[in-house]
């Protein structure tokens, strides 16, 4: 049995998510403005031709007119085709009556599964970013097959969204953003790992490498565009910072030009200097090495001193990165080269450098923007959303090693002003505390599973939208131990914990004080744990005065769960408990309530032993609070609180002779962490009869606190008697 113990939460908890390919919902018609049709000739000559079949204006050209919208087909390319790309948009229209559609042969999964050129991926950062900037305009982004039908394209450029779309054999798709378990595991790196970091000597890459070093002690290559050597002036070493350093070096100064590039370089030195020492101090190794990382000549050599002291290189982390803000319509061809070489330049000089080397962890530090696109960011959303790609390229071909591209929130600090951060705050995007990210990043080497991964502060959202889980065997290897004749089934504390999270998502201010009226209206049996995952959705179907009722669907928008999560400002009051009555022997041990009366696979089993069982009462001693696969930041322990359950459904087997299923809970209670160490799982009967029982159970730590109590737990009989496979005794 695999367990460890519950780590406390690191204040403010992060949003953890992954995309998703699911079907579109059916679109409304939309007539397409004119448009001049960019891309290789055989292309655009194809389909203007056939818009025009369909009464449409457009004109194939090779370049965009400012009183046409744009199309731009790209089913191959490079760097300049998106920068070409970039430019249409400059010039072509994004009014009312004006369009930016791009085109691409991706397969239909927009580059997901690490086929195709990944560089392309840049258009749907693009594509995304002009949605925002120009939302009455047509924007949309259209990934095909080979074998997608020219009509259907047609027809699908004549619909109004969503922005991104993928036409396929698999139908007609979209992607989504699905909530992911925040890990909490140790990475596979040690002392003897060497690990190149790009832009990793300041800002919150350096705290990503501090805390990566705390818990690793490996040894670290910190690359970036300064020398940090340099003797500062005289009159600056009693300059503690850039106010002081400006006053004390303003009289030598040729300009107020030359003074702040003085000033920023000895502060840049500084923070270089003492993130060296900080790794040092939390016991790994780190040395500095001015490069400029888009320089492929200059890294190769730069590395070989590398190997050369220290042995080949095990790990490689992309984090340098630039900012040029600035409107499509307004931004220059030097802004976009800027931006975009330092990020793609850079990690394929890193690629290049590292191409003989033993890799076993690749993070791209890639941004939220890449998924979202962000106003002014064009170019940082295409060259972050090429970095996704390139990480699904080579997760494909490294299936061994630690792949990550990691989309990161703004952060406090870093380049998020005290300006942008008010904005950040008035759409409702809480900011990624410092230490919080830092360990996220950590977390997040030794997570398996998704490769592209957007990290940020809990988002208020929009209220009306569903919030998604993907449920497969990479995000939730756990819940194969939870299968019923065969089949994993998701289990109610699972349901459980999501509508808690929703909660959160939703007020992240807010204490969980009640789970209530937990129907279970139809299990979910997962049709696609091993494969690409099953998508279910969190709906809010109201929002109350002190909470939210949601319902749980699936993606063919079945209902399977409803609940009704109350919230309140402070945490909620533990209560306390009275000792059981008597309680008679139990005839079975752990290993036998598992191998005859339970369906439990290793992960789910919890309990250790039955204490006794009468007829009103039941007691447990449940493994450890927390199991292997329970996540620390989680608002419930699932572990213990399945426990809970199985020891409900031991009971109802004394009462009626059979086995049972849960079919609702009246009320769950969370009243925090517990203590580590074993737990007790009590429970009290209400009602019994030949086909029903109503219970309730406490859950309680080492301490004697209660940390969670379930109020009105149903189960009902299974009309066969028995879970499948099992012989079942009384």
């Amino acid at each position: 049995m695999r367990t460890r113990a519950l780590e406390p939460a690191l204040g403010p908890e992060l949003a953890r998510m992954d995309v998703a390919l699911v079907p579109c919902a059916e679109s409304s018609a939309r007539s397409l403005p004119p448009v001049a049709v960019l891309g290789p000739l055989a292309e655009r000559d194809s389909l203007a031709a056939a818009l025009r079949a369909r009464g449409l204006d457009a004109i194939s050209v090779e370049s965009a007119v400012p009183d046409r919208g744009v199309v731009f087909t790209a089913p191959c390319g490079d760097d300049n085709t998106v920068r070409e790309a970039f430019q249409a948009a400059r010039i072509g229209r994004l009014d009312a009556s004006g369009a930016f559609v791009v085109v691409t042969r991706f397969g239909g999964d927009f580059g997901l599964g690490g086929l195709g050129d990944p560089v392309l991926a840049g258009l749907f950062g693009l594509t995304k970013t002009i949605a925002l900037e120009h939302p009455e305009a047509m924007v949309r982004a259209v990934d095909t097959a080979v074998d997608t039908p020219l009509d259907a394209l047609v027809v699908e450029l004549g619909r109004t969204g969503p922005v991104e779309v993928s036409l396929s054999m698999a139908g007609r798709r979209t992607l989504v953003p699905v909530m992911l378990p925040t890990p909490h595991s140790p990475p596979a790196i040690g002392p003897a790992d060497v690990i190149v970091v790009s832009g990793g000597a300041r800002g919150v890459t350096a705290a990503c490498v501090i805390e990566l070093a705390s818990r690793t002690q490996a040894r670290f290559v910190l690359l970036g565009r300064s020398r940090i050597d340099t003797p500062e002036p005289e009159a600056a070493r009693a300059a503690g910072d850039e106010p002081a350093l400006m006053r004390a070096l303003a009289p030598a100064a040729a300009n107020p030009a030359a003074l702040r590039k003085t000033v920023g370089s000895i502060l840049a030195a500084r923070e270089a200097q003492a993130t060296l020492k900080a790794v040092e101090a939390s016991g790994g190794r780190a040395q500095y090495l001015p490069v400029d990382v888009a320089d492929p000549a200059a890294v190769a050599a730069a590395l070989e001193g590398v190997r050369a002291e220290w042995g080949p290189i095990t790990g490689l982390v992309h984090g340098a990165g630039v900012i040029a803000d600035r409107r499509v319509k307004e931004k220059t061809d030097a802004q976009w080269d800027l931006v975009w070489n330092t990020k793609i330049g850079g990690v394929r000089a890193l690629l290049g450098a590292t191409a003989g080397d033993p890799l076993r962890t690749l993070c791209f530090f890639a941004s939220v923007a890449a998924r979202t696109g962000n106003v002014g960011q064009a170019d940082y959303a295409a060259a972050n959303e090429v970095l996704n790609r390139l990480a699904a390229t080579e997760a494909r071909r490294r299936p061994e090693a630690v792949v990550k591209s990691i989309g990161w929130g703004p952060w406090e600090g870093g380049m998020v002003t005290p300006q942008l951060a008010r904005a950040f705050h008035a759409r409702g995007i809480a900011l990624i505390p410092l230490l919080a990210g830092a360990r996220a990043f950590v977390d997040e080497l030794a997570a398996p599973g998704a490769t592209e991964v957007v990290i940020g502060g809990l988002l208020a959202g929009d209220r009306t939208a569903p919030s998604l889980r993907r449920v497969s065997a990479r995000d939730y290897p756990f819940v194969r131990d939870h299968s019923v004749g065969g089949a994993p089934v998701v289990p109610v504390v699972l349901a459980l914990e999501w509508f808690a999270q929703r909660a959160r998502e939703l007020r992240p201010d807010a204490f969980v004080h009640t789970v209530e009226r937990v129907n279970v209206l139809s299990g979910i049996v997962l049709k696609d744990y091993d494969g690409s995952g099953d998508v279910l959705a969190i709906h809010t179907v109201e929002e109350l005065s002190d909470g939210f009722a949601f319902e749980l669907r699936s993606a063919a928008g079945r209902t399977h769960y409803r609940a009704i999560v109350r919230l309140g400002d402070a945490p909620p009051s533990v209560p306390p408990h009275a000792g059981l009555g008597p309680l008679g022997a139990y005839p079975h041990d752990a290993e036998a309530i598992y191998a005859k009366l339970l369906f439990h696979g290793p992960d789910f089993q919890v309990i250790r032993r039955v204490v006794g069982v009468s007829g009103e009462a039941a007691e447990a001693e449940l493994r450890g609070v927390v199991a292997g696969w329970t996540q620390g930041s989680w608002v419930t322990d699932i572990a213990s609180g399945d426990g809970g359950l199985q020891l409900a459904v031991l009971w109802s087997r004394q009462q009626f002779g059979g086995a049972s299923l849960p079919t609702g809970v009246g009320v769950y209670r969370p009243y925090g962490r517990p203590a580590p160490g074993p737990v007790r799982g009590v429970l009290r009967g209400r009602h019994a009869d030949a086909k029903r029982t109503v219970s309730d159970v406490l859950l309680i730590d080492g301490t004697g606190r209660v940390y969670a109590a379930f109020e009105g737990v149903e189960l009902h009989r299974l009309p066969q008697g028995e879970y499948p496979g099992k012989p079942g005794e009384a």
